[in-house]
């Protein structure tokens, strides 16, 4: 007798929670999206397009004199830098984190021809316009790419190269079969939110070591147990 109206319920509780799990749609600059720090720009001209960088800058409530730059991945903006930039910032060090062209809050161009060279030059500009002359290199997952390339253009710049979790330093067609650029934007265009949580739930675990999932992804990417190395 009950039966139906009782699996309503149940049905409009969990659709309810579903979309309560979902994180609110934003535009292509992430406008309304909550960084953990304030965001400034830095305006990059590439190839007679005009281009915004965004990024943010931790400035320690007691300096050491030494900064850290931090680079994101390709599946991830610089917000999930933040416990990372938190526990520097508390040894003292200034905390670089910026979105690269065509990720997070910084522009996404139609037609830009994107290499790792240009990526580490857009970085060495916003260094050069906060006056930073030293820094210690952190890459994660493809920032690890783009951290070697920026230690190889700008050795002057770089004080310590540190990797987390790189790629590129094996021969990955080992691991994933070649494809072309088409068949990788086909791959693009398919994903969404739900695939990309449930990926990123395979490679987190409670033993990973890594910090829980928000939202469905990732927070900062270093483990709980990271420690500071002086640099």
């Amino acid at each position: 007798m009950y039966r139906k109206p009782l699996l309503s319920v149940v049905a409009l509780l969990f659709a309810t929670l579903l979309h309560a799990q979902r994180p609110a749609p934003q535009d292509a600059e992430l406008s309304t999206y909550q960084y953990p720090y304030p965001v400034s720009y830095y305006t990059l001209h590439i190839r007679g397009q005009t281009l915004r960088m965004a990024f943010m800058d931790l400035q320690p409530k007691m300096p050491n004199g030494k900064t850290v730059l931090l680079l994101h991945g390709k599946n991830f903006a610089a917000a999930y830098w933040d416990s990372t930039a938190a526990a520097l910032g508390n040894k003292g060090f200034r905390v670089i984190m910026p979105d690269q062209v065509g990720f997070g809050k910084s522009s996404k161009p139609a037609h830009l021809q994107y290499t790792f060279q240009q990526l580490a030059q857009n970085t060495k500009g916003l260094l050069d316009s906060l006056g930073i002359k030293k820094t210690a290199v952190l890459g994660h997952s493809m920032g690890g790419m783009l951290a070697t390339r920026f230690a190889l253009m700008y050795p002057g710049t770089t004080e310590k190269l540190i990797l987390e979790n790189p790629i590129g330093l094996e021969d990955w067609k080992l691991k994933v079969p070649y494809q072309n650029v088409n068949q990788w934007y086909k791959g693009e265009l398919s994903q969404n939110y739900e695939k990309i949580k449930n990926t990123n739930s395979t490679i987190i675990t409670p033993d990973s070591g890594r910090p829980p999932l928000k939202n469905g992804l990732p927070s900062s990417p270093p483990g709980p147990n990271m420690q500071i190395i002086p640099v």
